[in-house]
């Protein structure tokens, strides 16, 4: 078996294609770039529902002497659950979200449901004092010194808050067992601090947070999305090239696809098509063994480049990747490489492209086979790729922050 991993081993540092689950075990993964992530214990990460961390609040009713509740958040993510609260269930709720960037109320009606939105944005990345006050048979959402939203209260509501029910508040996504209909993606990508729920006690989220660093932030955010060497990201491949699918049959269809990455780890795949069987088409990756920049076209090495010296000193890269009629064209900063791409090879890329079933991924493989570490942007077709609109996602995966140490906008 030792002679076995050794042959491997010699094989990857060649450069030469081996079974991705060998490459997964024997890979390994060192740091190039070490950074201080910087999570605090006071800052309360408002996005794991999808791995199943939902902080929840409960209080009886008759021990409350207010309703408001005050807090401060900070978010790039355009679309989430900031908070969910009930009394009695699905009839009397209230919902804190963002849509579109702005501040966004859904609450419970006698005849259905009502969607506010209004406001300044809020999802710049600074932080936003945010205050929700109940006040005469409504409920006001002040932004800073100004109300930014208001709603009245259905008369359900206000009896609830006179009965000996509970109620429960949780922060990033709805209750477990609520059959509240969302029009939206619920984990926020986004950080709370200094809040102060119902005026009652809410040490619970302080135990939370000396308990698990997952549901810290980072002190300091830049843009970006940001991947831990652990699992990837996948799309639909006709959903990601939106409106360009409609192309596809054209005879001069080009594919684009450009990255922004500052790593921390020299390695990992950047960008993989698969077809319906899980066969890697087209992959861009960074290999470690052999310290190069690799595109593979059907598995076969098509073109590789050793990493550039900045690669590991905390620079941002840029890499652009085009198909197109006779062309495969890769670019890395400043440098352009030009590859005669074969009819058979274009119509296979473009076929697959367009098969419902087929999927492209970022940041590592299907099953998290060899996964970036660091931060990265990803345009498709032109346009910034949103994480959240992924039909896999693993639950590690920052979809909107990165650590500040890693700004792939400072470039250096």
């Amino acid at each position: 078996m030792f002679a076995l991993k050794r042959f491997v081993v010699a094989l990857l540092t060649l450069g030469i294609w081996v079974h991705p689950t060998l490459e997964r075990t024997l890979e390994p993964s060192p740091e190039c770039n070490s950074f201080v992530e910087s999570r605090s214990s006071h800052l309360l990460y408002t996005g794991n529902s999808s791995v199943g961390n939902v902080p929840i609040l409960e209080y009886k009713v008759t021990e409350l002497t207010s309703f408001d509740s005050e807090f401060e958040l900070r978010t790039l993510d355009p679309e989430g659950v900031i908070f969910f609260g009930d009394i009695g269930g699905q009839q009397n709720y209230f919902l804190l979200a963002v849509i579109q960037g702005n501040l966004s109320i859904q609450t419970s009606r006698g005849d259905g449901q009502v969607l506010v939105t209004s406001g300044p944005k809020i999802s710049d990345g600074e932080w936003k004092k945010i205050a929700v006050m109940k006040h005469e048979g409504a409920v006001a959402v002040r932004v800073g010194s100004e109300t930014a939203v208001t709603v009245q209260q259905s008369a359900e509501s206000q009896r609830a808050e006179m009965g000996n029910g509970i109620l429960r508040i949780s922060i990033g996504d709805l209750l477990p067992d609520s059959r509240v209909t969302l029009g939206l993606n619920p984990p926020l990508d986004g950080c709370m601090r200094s809040w102060d729920w119902v005026r009652q006690d809410s040490s619970i989220l302080e135990r939370t947070l000396q308990d698990s660093k997952v549901q810290r932030c980072w002190e300091h955010i830049a843009p970006g999305s940001y991947f831990t060497g652990v699992g990837s990201v996948g799309f639909s491949s006709l959903a990601l090239l939106g409106n360009s699918s409609a192309e596809l049959d054209g005879a001069d269809w080009t594919l684009s696809v450009e990255l922004a990455l500052r790593t921390v780890s020299a390695r990992g795949f950047l960008f993989i098509l698969v077809d319906t069987q899980n066969d890697y088409i087209l992959s861009l990756k960074l290999n470690h063994p052999s310290q190069e920049l690799m595109l593979r076209l059907r598995g076969t090495l098509f073109w590789s480049r050793s990493y550039p010296q900045t690669l590991c000193s905390g620079e941002s890269q840029f890499l652009q990747l085009q198909v197109r009629p006779g062309q495969l064209v890769i670019g890395m900063g400043i440098t352009k490489a030009t590859m005669r791409l074969t009819d058979g090879d274009y119509e296979l890329l473009k076929r697959v492209l367009s098969q419902p079933g087929s999927r492209v991924y970022l940041g590592g493989g299907p099953a998290g086979l060899s996964s970036f570490h660091g931060c990265l942007q990803a345009k498709i077709q032109g346009v910034n790729v949103d994480l959240d609109l992924a039909e896999v996602k693993h639950g590690d995966v920052r979809s909107h922050s990165c650590p500040a140490a890693l700004d792939i906008r400072d470039g250096k």
